[in-house]
């Protein structure tokens, strides 16, 4: 049985962002909004056949991350100070990080949440663009992952931390989006 820091959650199409959003504030018992709602405020952009389910996102060329969340350009931090929810995210590439199995388990010890942006099809060898998960915990060389995929894969995802820092490193947007309180 897995020790559960996570209610694991399943994600709209391409809000895989806003799934990972929703753990942590269920996590943290603060209050959940709908992930449409969560990805309009991100950016989310969708090809247009999907307008139907998701009508407020915005529709359009596909960008080099691929369909999803632009939170670059829609920060999550404006997010958070938008509706008073006490968090601030951080972002760190994996070559800022000295040692990052160590990075990742004093923050999983702080009670910090980490999101892993990556290439799916470079860390599971499918097909696949841009996509986040949750940072679950460490398991030797291997970090435990949350995924909010749609598709019929485990939530608890073990993957080789190496193999992990290789898919962020190809994504144009991949790396650690580390999740702490806001000071007030």
């Amino acid at each position: 049985m897995h020790k559960n820091r996570y209610i694991p959650l399943t994600q709209q199409p391409f809000c895989c962002m806003p799934a990972c959003v929703q753990m942590v504030l269920l996590r943290r018992h603060l209050p959940l909004m709908p992930q449409e709602d969560i990805g309009y405020e991100l950016g989310l952009i969708v090809p247009r056949r999907y307008k139907k389910i998701l009508p407020t996102a915005k529709t359009g060329k596909m960008p080099p991350s691929g369909w999803g969340t632009r939170e670059s350009k829609y920060p999550l931090n404006k997010f958070f100070r938008k509706h008073k929810i006490p968090l601030k995210k951080e972002f760190f590439k994996p070559a800022q990080l000295h040692d990052p199995k160590q990075w990742i388990e004093g923050n999983i010890k702080k009670g910090n949440d980490i999101l892993a942006c990556f290439n799916y099809g470079k860390l599971y060898g499918t097909k696949g663009r841009g996509h986040l998960s949750v940072v679950d915990s460490v398991s030797g060389n291997n970090v435990v992952l949350i995924d909010p995929s749609r598709k019929e894969v485990p939530k608890y995802r073990s993957v080789s931390l190496k193999k992990l820092l290789g898919a962020m490193e190809i994504h144009p947007t991949g790396g650690f989006h580390l999740i702490i309180p806001r000071k007030h």
